[in-house]
């Protein structure tokens, strides 16, 4: 379905449908440190009550990794709802809007058993996607860093993976956002990538609630 050629290319902007049995998959960060190309999540809607997750990104790469990302969400499943350079949609592939975030995810007002200490808090797990510690936890997408890949970011520098619970980022970009999302790596991997959050000023929040295995203290 999509040809390409190796040179580089502007950005390019996709509406994509998750289905719920993915949710527990990493497939935004796989795009990442899989296929090279960078992501920015420009509007998301996520919750567990939901059929189907919804993200907008914004694709950067030559054609190739572009081209090659996109296959890979194709070749799950996964619904290519507009796809286009980035402020001009070029294929529209399905006539159904973004979600109205108020409507469709109810963000918790607090979540529950979170940890506001200055310290991780990182489970020991059986291997996953090769890495055998989480840490959980909500992250606040001030309006102002709808345009900063803070996700990229965490997967390309700290090479770990991301894996996104739920989610609410407006597409009209006039509200803070917030993401659910658990951080698979090493425990010095992941305690870089809790400073680093911090020195972004984003406001987050430890979760605790699923800790029931041995719990390692930074």
């Amino acid at each position: 379905m999509f040809s390409h050629k190796s040179s580089p290319t502007t950005p390019v902007d996709s509406r994509i449908r998750i289905p719920q049995h993915y949710r527990q998959q990493p497939i935004i960060s796989r795009l990442i440190s899989r296929y090279g190309v960078t992501v920015n999540i420009k509007a998301a809607m996520l919750a567990a009550d939901e059929n189907y997750g919804w993200f907008d990104l914004e694709l950067q790469g030559n054609s190739e990794k572009i081209c090659n990302s996109l296959l890979y969400l194709q070749n799950l499943g996964v619904d290519l709802i507009e796809l286009g350079i980035a402020g001009n949609v070029q294929h529209k592939l399905s006539y159904q809007e973004f979600p109205d975030s108020p409507s469709q995810i109810n963000q918790q007002q607090s979540p529950p058993s979170i940890m506001t200490t200055g310290t991780p808090v990182y489970q020991s797990y059986g291997d996953y996607i090769g890495q055998s510690h989480r840490l959980r936890l909500q992250l606040c997408i001030l309006k102002d860093y709808y345009q900063t890949p803070v996700i990229f970011e965490l997967v390309s520098r700290f090479s770990i993976t991301v894996n996104i619970i739920a989610a609410s980022l407006s597409a009209n970009q006039q509200n803070d956002g917030w993401f659910d999302l658990d951080l698979w790596g090493k425990p010095q991997q992941l305690f870089a990538c809790f400073n680093y959050l911090k020195e972004l000023n984003l406001p987050l929040w430890l979760d605790a609630s699923s800790l029931h295995g041995d719990i390692i203290w930074i």
